[in-house]
């Protein structure tokens, strides 16, 4: 062989091993889960628990979710009504902290059975769960890429590493447990994602809209009930401290000027006493206190108008997006911290407050994930809306085909609009009643079509269900995101024994299977 043909036998050698090693890896599993949310979690390990082969994948480092990234508290309004992994999640936390702290101290009335914690400590519950189940591969840090649908059902995703390495997964069934819906949306399942208006499905809390919070009274405006792509604020729900062994100093963001006018106007609010004082949220153990987003300041931790791009966006805006809020965030606590205009009782009130060293320790100290509220909802077989938490005039709510969880907390939405929209003082989009279990919203049963999408057989969408926006703000708790979670793995064991698809089971024992509560009453 002359020198020539030798080098260009080798060049063609080298390429084809090359584009060899760059084929995404293929591995089958029985389940594949993505999303690692506490209702992704939930539905992994049911499913792994039971036998079956499980993958779980999501875009985040870390397992939990907004559980694990702030979201302090386990919001239900009537605790009594929720079992299964809901309850072994909060007998868990509560079984840390006898082991940290022991039931006699002081501290320990903070996590109310439970049901509060640090996010550190949820994350290490989850991190637990997901180690003690043999059958479950957990594959954090990983992206969707794209997912391959033949004959109304996915046969395979492909997933993307922090490495860019590609790898192939094949399942029977597929679960989406992301609050945005990604899955779903990459297998081209149709949703919803902003506001419908009053009159589609005969909502009168949907669309736009203002309320009197304090007297939970709508307040009516010319456009009240228009739909509107607007959906309500995202922000960085943060853990403080003013522990000065623990604490972080907060360090003025570079992009302090771009969020400055947002600050500015609260100046105004310190001047005319409608802020008196800083809100410093749930008090959690090791002088820890979780701050959320508020609807009585005008501008918070929220970040109103930001998240309306949020669910469809790509990897690289959702990370923009992401570090605006916390930036935001970081920006506000500096202001109020440094600013000579803030009130002398404001900024020594705030002043002690930083970051916690426990906290997020591979992120600077900031959450791993924005709170997401709300994301894409599936167009499913089934749909919930307001009208499935109104009692009728026997105090009933409407009973729905094969129930499998219930909704039960308050119609809880925050601002959609910025300060700039507000109505007598009042922020447009915000949904929220000053005693929650008296409020017009009462528990009412999901079905099991909300699961599923009306055009694959083999999806189920415990998260991203099938509902309005005004049904979503009942139905974006963690409980019953980890239950109906909970319900799309036992879903997917049945139809693994039965050989057929989750669309094609018989739903009528699962939540009894698992003893959770389908009757309001």
């Amino acid at each position: 062989m002359k020198r020539r043909d030798f080098l260009v036998a080798s060049s063609i050698t080298a390429l084809a091993s090359n584009a060899l090693a760059h084929q995404p890896e293929k591995k089958t599993t029985d389940v594949f889960v993505y999303g690692s949310t506490p209702g992704g979690i939930a539905a992994a390990v049911e499913a792994a628990r039971r036998g079956l082969k499980v993958t779980l994948a999501c875009p985040q480092p870390h397992p939990g979710g907004m559980a694990a990234s702030g979201l302090c508290t386990t919001d239900a309004v009537r605790r009594h009504l929720f079992g299964g992994f809901v309850l072994e999640f909060t007998q868990r936390v509560r079984a840390e902290y006898v082991k940290r702290l022991g039931e006699t101290s002081p501290e320990f009335k903070l996590i109310h059975d439970g049901w509060y914690y640090e996010p550190s400590v949820a994350q290490l519950v989850f991190e637990q769960i997901i180690a003690n189940e043999p059958n479950l591969t957990f594959l954090p840090a990983h992206h969707l890429l794209r997912a391959t649908i033949d004959g109304g059902q996915i046969k395979q995703v492909e997933l993307s590493d922090a490495k860019n390495a590609q790898q192939m997964i094949a399942a029977k069934t597929f679960i989406d447990g992301t609050y945005e819906g990604d899955l779903a949306a990459a297998a081209k399942v149709p949703y919803r994602v902003g506001r419908e208006a009053r009159d589609e499905f005969d909502e009168p809390l949907a669309g736009i809209h203002y309320m009197n919070f304090r007297t939970g009274k709508q307040i009516i405006t010319a456009d009240t009930g228009e739909a509107s792509p607007a959906i309500q604020a995202f922000c960085a729900r943060c853990i403080f401290t003013d522990d000065k062994e623990q604490r972080v100093p907060i360090e003025k963001p570079n992009s302090y000027e771009q969020h400055l006018p947002d600050y500015l106007p609260l100046l105004d609010d310190f001047k005319s006493g409608r802020v008196t004082r800083w809100s410093s949220g749930v008090t959690l153990p090791g002088r820890k206190v979780e701050a959320n987003g508020h609807i009585e300041w005008l501008t918070s931790l929220n970040c109103p108008g930001i998240s309306w791009a949020w669910p469809e966006a790509s990897k690289a805006h959702r990370a923009r997006l992401a570090r605006f809020h916390i930036e935001h965030g970081a920006g506000m606590l500096w202001f109020l911290q440094n600013d000579p205009h803030v009130p002398e009782a404001i900024r020594s009130q705030v002043a002690p407050l930083g970051l916690h060293k426990q906290e997020f320790t591979s992120n600077d100290h900031w959450p791993w994930q924005i709170y997401v509220r709300q994301g894409r909802r599936i167009t499913g077989r089934a749909l919930i809306t307001q009208r499935n938490f109104m009692p009728d005039d026997k105090g009933q709510t409407p009973r729905v085909e094969n129930p499998i969880a219930l909704g039960e907390h308050s119609f809880d939405v925050h601002p959609c609009h910025d300060r700039r929209f507000a109505v007598d003082g009042f922020m447009e989009g915000v949904l929220w009643y000053p005693k929650k279990a008296q409020g017009p919203a009462q528990p009412g049963q999901i079905p099991y079509g909300a699961l599923l999408p009306k055009t694959i057989d083999n999806l189920l969408v415990p998260v991203a269900m099938s509902c309005t926006h005004v049904a979503m703000s009942v139905l974006r708790m963690e409980p019953v995101w980890m239950t109906t979670g909970q319900i799309a793995g036992i879903a997917a064991v049945r139809a693994d024994e039965q050989k057929t698809n989750v669309a094609a089971i018989d739903p009528a024992r699962l939540a009894a299977d698992l003893k959770i509560a389908t009757n309001p009453a």
